[in-house]
C-alpha cells in the first residue's frame, strides 16, 4: 500500500511540476517572444501610416467610429440612427457631405462597409467626395450612400428593392469584397446573416482548433498556457480554404449568387428608366507594387485571417469573369482594381485588406467620376 501511494504522490507531483514548467514556459513565450498581435481598434488608435497626417484623427473620433454603428441584422443591416461630430446616420444610412438642396437627378451607391465608411469622416466617405466633385461640375445632383456593412451583391439588391426609383437616376453597385470573404472564405451560403460571425466567419476549423478556442475562453483570465491557445484558433486555416472540393464549391456559389444579383439589380433599375452599373472593388490582394507597410497588413492574422489571399487569388477572378460575360448582355460594368495606381504619391492607403482612409476613398471616387459621371455631364 505503500509502493502504491508513493507511486501515486510521484505522479502527482510530477504532474503538477510538468504543468507549472509549462506554464512559465507560456509566460515566457507571451511576454518576451510572441508578436503582440493589435486587434482592429487598437491598431488604429496607434493611428498607424494611413491616419498620420489625417487632421480628423483624435480620441473622440476613435471612440466615435468604434462605437456609432449600432442596429439590427436580419436579412439585411438596419441601422439605428446616429448623429454626432465625425458620424452621422439618418434614416438608416450614412449621410453624405454636400448634397444640393433641389436634385435635377440622382447617384444612388449600394455596397457594403467599404461603401459604408466606418473608417473617415462624413465628409471622407466615397459618397461625399463624389459629391464635391459632381458639385464642382456645376451638376444640381446628389449622391446618396447606400452602402452598409457586410452586405454582398444579394444583399444589395434586397435594400435596393426598398428605395423607390426615379427615372434617370444612376444605380451603382461598388461590390465584391463581401462576395468573396463571407461566401468563399466564411463558408456563408447565403452571405452575412443572424447567426453567421461578422469579423471572422470561419464557420469550419478543425477539432483542435475549436477545442483551443473553448480552452481559452474558459481559462484566458487565469493561465498563459489558456491564452497561448487563441494562436491555434486566430492561424488555424479553415476547411472551406484547405479542403480544394469545399473552396471550388465556394467560388462557383459565390460567382452564381453574384451573376444572379447583378441580372436581377440591372432589371430593377431598367424597369424604372434608370441607368445601372457595377464596380468590381480593389483590395490589397489586387494591387501591384505593395509597400513594406502593405505587405506587413498582410502579415496581421487578426485583420487577414490564413486563408483569406487565397479566397480571393480563386474567387476576384471569377467575379470578374462573371462581369465581363454579363458586360456582353448590356450590364454595364468598371474593374477598379487599378483605381489605387497612383496611391504610393500620397500616405498609406489601407488600414487592412479592403478598407481604406481618406485618400483611398478620394482616389476611388475620383475614378468613378472620371469613368462614369463625368461622360454624363459632357452628353448634356
Amino acid at each position: 500500500m505503500k509502493s502504491v501511494v508513493n507511486n501515486c504522490l510521484v505522479i502527482f507531483i510530477t504532474t503538477l511540476l510538468s504543468l507549472a514548467l509549462v506554464e512559465f514556459a507560456a509566460w515566457v513565450w507571451v511576454k518576451t517572444i510572441r508578436d503582440h498581435q493589435l486587434s482592429r481598434w487598437e491598431f488604429r488608435a496607434t493611428q498607424p501610416m494611413p491616419y498620420q497626417n489625417a487632421d480628423y484623427f483624435s480620441e473622440r473620433f476613435l471612440k466615435e467610429s468604434e462605437t456609432f454603428v449600432n442596429g439590427r441584422l436580419t436579412d439585411v443591416v438596419e441601422l439605428d440612427d446616429y448623429h454626432g461630430e465625425y458620424f452621422n446616420v439618418t434614416d438608416g444610412y450614412r449621410v453624405t457631405i454636400g448634397t444640393p438642396p433641389n436634385s435635377k437627378r440622382r447617384i444612388l451607391l449600394f455596397g457594403g462597409s467599404t461603401l459604408f465608411g466606418q473608417e473617415v469622416p462624413d465628409e471622407h466617405t466615397i459618397a461625399s467626395y463624389l459629391q464635391r466633385m459632381v458639385n464642382d461640375a456645376g451638376l444640381a445632383w446628389t449622391v446618396h450612400n447606400y452602402g452598409l456593412p457586410g452586405m454582398d451583391a444579394s444583399q444589395q439588391v434586397s435594400i435596393l428593392k426598398t428605395i423607390p426609383l426615379r427615372e434617370d437616376d444612376i444605380v451603382i453597385f461598388y461590390h465584391g469584397v463581401n462576395d468573396i470573404y463571407y461566401v468563399v472564405f466564411g463558408g456563408a451560403s447565403e452571405g452575412w446573416r443572424p447567426g453567421v460571425p461578422n469579423f471572422r466567419p470561419i464557420q469550419e476549423l478543425s477539432s483542435l482548433a475549436k477545442w483551443m478556442k473553448r480552452w481559452h475562453g474558459r481559462l484566458k483570465n487565469y493561465s498563459h498556457t489558456a491564452d497561448l491557445a487563441l494562436d491555434i484558433f486566430d492561424r488555424s486555416m479553415p476547411a472551406t480554404i484547405f479542403n480544394e472540393d469545399a473552396l471550388t464549391r465556394g467560388v462557383d456559389l459565390s460567382a452564381d449568387r453574384f451573376r444572379a444579383a447583378v441580372k436581377e439589380a440591372q432589371e430593377i433599375v431598367s424597369s424604372s428608366s434608370a441607368e445601372f452599373e457595377h464596380y468590381l472593388q480593389p483590395t490589397i490582394f489586387s494591387v501591384d507594387q505593395k509597400s513594406s507597410y502593405e505587405r506587413g497588413l498582410l502579415t496581421h492574422y487578426l485583420e487577414t485571417p490564413p486563408g483569406v489571399d487565397i479566397a480571393f487569388e480563386k474567387g476576384y477572378p471569377k467575379l470578374r469573369e462573371v462581369s465581363l460575360e454579363l458586360q456582353i448582355e448590356g450590364v454595364s460594368f468598371m474593374d477598379l482594381s487599378d483605381a489605387l495606381v497612383r496611391r504610393h504619391e500620397y500616405d498609406e492607403v489601407f488600414l487592412d485588406f479592403c478598407h481604406l482612409n481618406h485618400v483611398g476613398n478620394w482616389l476611388i471616387a475620383e475614378k468613378i467620376y472620371n469613368e462614369s459621371i463625368e461622360p454624363r455631364n459632357n452628353r448634356r
